[in-house]
């Protein structure tokens, strides 16, 4: 148990630590040019993501990639002695306090997510109590959309905002209703949430704000999305509805003297200078073109992709032969000895390994394989004849002629 809890806090450590490196490379990017916000949007996903996927498909050029590379060069630089951990003392006992941190962990990491499913779970429920928008009101959203989402009125101190992953449903204050112009403008930028699918994102969010509910670049990074999202929405709305933009920089001004709902909402306060300045100010482009596309592919392979194997990367290990564990092997397999010398040489010990790796491999010794001994599960994951072509003492003739192959079975450099 202290094992497991061990193994899951330093996949959560190490889950931060890359997206907290994603982070800054995420801040420097928006920050380098003038980024259309719904690429900055996607930018700042991305990195949520990968708070809340610690795996991904092997990718080379991604980030884990480069990180696991650096790891196994420096693996690399020196030897590893194959068999040190065959004849070394068992390990010991892994500290109960990695159980102590993986509970209070857990403890805190469901409580917040609770505490977020208790209030997403409000909003929805006063949601689907509201009554239905007037006639006017669906009208004015019917003419904006080929499939209208539900409409209904909520409180009045409540801003605009959408709840709902399947079947979305728009909720505007009463406020608006007297105002033709400003409730299209708020039902605009209502449709750009549903379009992009940010209640799945806000989803991601409340993951990624739970599992690191400690860590503040995760609070940044949400921040940050939720600020990217709005603008995206804002220049989405502008654009596909040609609205006057002094009227919608009034919406939001106005909209944001409003209490915000637990969901994507117009009446966000955060940064309200910043979003009326790119209201009023050169148009802001909403939809991505190809170039943006291949950028935010590729950002998302650096990102999500995961380390490949040494093996794939071209990355070699080198190891030794060593006396000790030629005896070892000799007194725990007597047989290995083929000319019966009474000393076990490293092709004699490749050539039984390869033999154990062909019997082990077969389906009718699968039962038989899990009773196995140390020596013998060492000889099957360890990398023992990386070095038998250089320098090996041949006991028998007939062995090196099937040394080669077993070398190069192993996929490690040669010393």
């Amino acid at each position: 148990m202290n094992a497991l809890a061990r193994s899951v806090v330093e996949v959560v450590a190490l889950t931060g630590a890359q997206g907290t490196v994603l982070a800054l490379l995420a801040f420097a990017l928006t920050r380098a040019g003038r980024l259309r916000p719904g690429w900055q949007a996607a930018v700042w996903l991305v990195v949520l993501l990968k708070f809340v996927l610690p795996w991904g498909p092997a990718m080379p050029w991604s980030l884990a990639d480069l990180i696991a590379a650096l790891r196994d060069h420096h693996a690399a630089s020196e030897p590893v002695v194959v068999g040190r951990g065959v004849l070394a003392p068992p390990p010991p006992p892994v500290s109960a306090v990695w159980s102590v941190v993986a509970a209070l962990w857990a403890a805190g990491a469901l409580y917040v997510l609770g505490r977020s499913l208790i209030a997403q779970h409000r909003v929805m429920a006063a949601a689907r109590r509201a009554p239905r928008a007037p006639e006017h009101a669906r009208h004015v959203l019917a003419a904006l959309t080929r499939t209208p989402p539900e409409l209904v009125i909520g409180a009045d101190d409540v801003g605009p905002h959408v709840v709902g992953v399947i079947r979305p449903i728009i909720v505007i204050p009463s406020a608006l209703l007297a105002d033709r112009l400003l409730l299209r403008a708020a039902l605009l930028h209502e449709l750009a949430h549903i379009r992009r699918r940010d209640a799945l994102a806000r989803i991601a969010q409340l993951v990624a704000g739970a599992v690191f509910f400690c860590w503040p670049v995760v609070r940044i990074v949400n921040r940050r999305l939720d600020l990217a999202r709005e603008a995206a929405c804002d220049a989405w709305a502008l654009e596909a509805g040609n609205l006057p933009r002094p009227s919608y920089a009034r919406l939001l001004v106005r909209m944001t003297q409003l209490r915000t709902a637990a969901a994507p909402s117009l009446a966000a306060p955060h940064s309200l200078d910043a979003r009326v300045a790119a209201v009023l100010g050169p148009p802001a482009h909403a939809r991505l073109g190809a170039a943006h596309w291949i950028g935010l592919a590729a950002w998302a392979v650096l990102a999500l992709g995961g380390a490949r194997t040494a093996a794939a990367r071209g990355q070699h290990v080198a190891c030794k032969y060593t006396p000790q564990l030629a005896e070892a092997l000799r007194a725990a397999h007597p047989e290995a000895d083929r000319d019966g010398d009474g000393v076990l040489s490293r092709d004699e010990a490749c050539e039984f390994q390869a033999e154990l790796r062909r019997w082990a491999g077969t389906p009718e010794n699968a039962e038989q394989v899990s009773r196995l001994d140390v020596i013998d599960e060492s000889l099957l994951t360890q990398p023992l004849c990386c070095n038998c072509s250089v320098g090996a003492e041949h006991s028998a003739p007939w062995i090196s002629e099937k040394r080669s192959d077993a070398c190069q079975s192993e996929g490690v450099s040669h010393e």
